[in-house]
């Protein structure tokens, strides 16, 4: 069985699940790029961030230092191709199955054929939204639960391994 190490990740969709996820990466030491099609909404979670983070240091969940350094691994980006370099691209975005379709086609004409794309959908069919796709089976069901982690404290080197389902 062969693995791929995920050391980035890219998050399309910056609310409150996007932004969780961005947190909780970026305190295991990958490094994110958050995309958002608003860009005053990047800057928004970003900022999210660096307050959760101090907030975090304040209360002696994570050190200062560390909140610093999570932060610095969360990268704003401009544009859909700024997720080119990404292992992993996660959408956190309206849960409508065509512009979640649009969104995997989009990527797969970015990404590199070995990137992993992502959905954080929790109602759709992740088969549905791959329909279409040039390389269905590197689409993948990432669900989290609501809220995001903000509570959470740094845990050390917690990135994740990717195995691909042989059969």
């Amino acid at each position: 069985m062969s693995t791929f190490t995920i050391d980035s990740l890219g998050i399309v969709g910056t609310g409150a699940m996007g932004r969780g996820i961005a947190q909780i990466a970026a305190q295991a030491g990958l490094t994110v790029s958050l995309y958002d099609t608003n860009p005053q909404a990047v800057a928004a979670a970003r900022q999210y961030l660096q307050d959760t983070f101090a907030k975090l240091a304040e209360k002696g969940k994570m050190s200062a230092e560390d909140g610093a350094a999570a932060l610095a691994r969360v990268l704003p980006c401009n544009a859909l191709e700024d997720l080119a370099g990404c292992d992993m691209v996660l959408e956190a975005i309206v849960e409508r199955l065509e512009v979640k379709r649009d969104l995997v086609a989009k990527l797969e004409a970015i990404l590199r054929p070995d990137a992993v794309i992502a959905s954080n959908t929790s109602s759709l069919s992740i088969t549905a939204i791959a329909v279409g796709a040039k390389q269905p089976g590197r689409s993948r069901r990432l669900s989290t639960f609501q809220p995001g982690a903000a509570d959470e404290g740094g845990r050390g080197d917690r990135r994740p391994v990717w195995r691909p389902r042989r059969g």
